[in-house]
């Protein structure tokens, strides 16, 4: 009786790890504003000039980190740091349950109207993936509709005529009715391009770095690196201007083809 009572079931242990994700998140939160105020004081301390390499040398952040890292301590800061509050910190209980990327997440939307957000969406039982799609419905519904453009009748009745425009079709992916497993993995791979988006981004910002360094101590170095670069990255556009888009690789005995064809 007692080993029924006390047995684990994948429910129950998926709850326990659901928790533990939230309060890893929070407590990822509290330690990033603690970082984002020293790197505030220290920047305010150091000379005109010395704010990338102090980073680079001391705590090896780029700049685009820091300031991320700042700018949370700026939004949260007085809100989640009441003084003296020891560990019942928070000035805003809206605020207290954030994890660190839906506070990420949310600088995307203004100050007053953060709070209000969180409230309506119920964001603390929100993953990533569901908040960062929830911001992107607000903003699509916040900008005002443009007037529609009326064609004034003419005097004439008889005048009236009927157009029809044509339409050119383009050659893209047919359309297929969404269902519940089209969609899961429409969202997986909208997920999978936004984390490849920020890698891609993070690591131009650390490249930009390496050349700073690589040019005071080889500029010939510095240089080739550099046209490497411009190649790869004229290379990049080029292949986003392509559809269907086509893997390429340079092993002559992998055959590529177009991603859509995969499906």
């Amino acid at each position: 009786m007692d080993e029924l009572s006390t047995e684990r079931t994948p429910l129950a242990i998926a709850a326990e790890i659901n928790r533990i994700k939230q309060e890893t998140g929070k407590t990822m939160l509290t330690n990033a504003l603690e970082i984002g105020k020293r790197l505030k004081e220290a920047k305010d301390l150091l000379p005109h000039g010395e704010w990338g390499k102090w980073l680079v040398e001391s705590v090896s952040y780029s700049q685009r980190t820091a300031n991320k890292l700042m700018q949370l301590y700026k939004e949260y800061g007085d809100k989640l740091f009441a003084a003296g509050a020891g560990e019942g910190r928070s000035n805003s209980p809206v605020l207290a349950n954030l994890t660190y990327y839906q506070a990420l997440l949310l600088l995307g939307i203004p100050e007053d109207e953060r709070e209000e957000f969180i409230l309506e969406h119920d964001v603390k039982n929100m993953t990533s993936g569901e908040l960062d799609r929830a911001l992107k419905e607000q903003k699509q519904t916040t900008p005002e509709k443009e007037p529609a453009q009326v064609t004034p009748l003419p005097n004439n009745p008889g005048e009236i005529k009927i157009e029809y425009q044509t339409v050119k079709k383009t050659a893209k992916p047919i359309s297929r009715p969404k269902t519940v497993a089209s969609q899961a993995f429409s969202t997986k791979y909208e997920e999978k391009c936004t984390a490849c988006r920020q890698t891609i981004a993070d690591a131009f910002q650390e490249l930009l770095e390496a050349l700073c360094q690589l040019a005071r101590l080889d500029p010939a170095v510095q240089e080739k690196c550099s046209e490497d670069a411009r190649e790869l990255a004229g290379n990049m556009v080029e292949r986003l201007k392509e559809w269907p888009p086509v893997p390429r690789t340079n092993m002559t005995t992998v055959e590529t083809y177009a991603t859509h064809e995969r499906w």
